[in-house]
């Protein structure tokens, strides 16, 4: 009787889940124009969130607050790496809004702010 107890105990405790997740997130990859913050854009409400223009910031509609983003300049394939400031909702036609010094660190033109995050 003695055994039949400890026989079905070390069954029980020796059975083991062995989960195994095979599962891996593929990472964001988009390319496309960036959206270059100006104030007039807040004035104007068509940036619903306001950001500083003299600080690094950058915000995406999709990826969370606070992941990483690398940002390349894919005609001088200069690239920056930020945290993502704020989900916010910017015209659906742009892949990410950045702020002026962000575009002047990577050399973005202007009139084609072509990147690829």
């Amino acid at each position: 009787m003695k055994y039949k107890i400890i026989i079905i105990f070390f069954f029980i405790v020796s059975c083991s889940q062995n989960y195994i997740n095979t599962k891996q997130k593929k990472p964001f990859t988009s390319k496309g124009f960036a959206y270059i913050y100006d104030e007039q854009d807040f004035v104007n409400k068509s940036i619903a969130k306001k950001f500083n223009n003299t600080l690094f910031q950058i915000g995406h509609n999709k990826l969370r607050p606070g992941s990483l983003i690398k940002i390349t300049n894919l005609k001088t394939n200069d690239s920056i790496i930020l945290k993502n400031d704020k989900k916010i909702n910017y015209p659906e036609f742009y892949k990410i809004l950045i702020t002026k010094p962000v575009a002047n660190k990577i050399k973005l033109n202007y009139e084609k702010p072509l990147v690829e995050i």
